[in-house]
């Protein structure tokens, strides 16, 4: 298997126009700012399968992604009250779930834990066995080489190439400009490739390949 054989996952909506979810979480929204509790319940139903898939590419295979999951809706929760639509509601969800994985990548890095969380399926059920198992394949391969980014690089790789944001908006969930986006989407592509041919190496029993 060559790295130009894997195709990344990606799963995001298209963000050329609103999509019917983007359009409920808004009016879901409103009412969770009028007081009504209730709606924040809907919302999280709405949205949880996309921020728990987000988490676990940003982080990596953690044990206590659930516990990353409920922090993320805490934060969401508080910050939803100044939400006032300068941003899509995506935007502004994706920028909470990117502060909580940089709290915890810095957090990680300092005190290293145990891997072992599982991944999100994103295997086809259609597909047959064979497909569905390079499949799968390909995708720890992915999430073992994403552990090899830096938190900033991770970020806005995962947000691009599996998420399918531009650089514009992954700038605004980030806070930072368009050109530092491309310029540490750059660097995060040379590394993560790099990555690969390492795993795959390694994989495949070559004599230089090092984890």
């Amino acid at each position: 298997m060559s790295v130009g054989a894997i195709s990344l996952p990606r799963w995001g909506p298209s963000p050329a126009v609103p999509s019917a979810a983007e359009a409920r979480a808004l009016g879901l929204v409103a009412r969770v700012q009028q007081g009504e509790l209730a709606a924040f319940d809907e919302l999280y139903l709405l949205t949880r399968e996309d921020v728990a898939r987000t988490l676990s590419h940003l982080v990596g295979r953690r044990t206590d992604l659930e516990d990353l999951v409920q922090e993320t809706y805490l934060c969401l929760l508080k910050a939803v009250k100044s939400f006032r639509g300068e941003s899509s509601f995506r935007t502004f969800l994706y920028r909470v779930c990117a502060n909580v994985a940089f709290m915890h990548l810095r957090w990680w890095r300092r005190r290293p834990e145990e891997k072992g969380g599982e991944l999100p399926d994103l295997v086809c059920p259609a597909a047959s066995p064979e497909a569905q198992a390079q499949a799968r394949e390909a995708q720890v391969l992915v999430a073992r080489a994403l552990e090899k980014l830096g938190a900033k690089k991770r970020v806005v790789f995962v947000f691009h190439e599996l998420v399918g944001l531009g650089p514009e908006e992954i700038a605004d969930i980030v806070d930072t400009s368009p050109n530092t986006v491309r310029s540490r989407l750059h660097h995060a592509r040379l590394e993560f490739t790099e990555a690969m041919r390492r795993l795959l190496r390694h994989d495949t029993g070559g004599a230089d390949g090092k984890p």
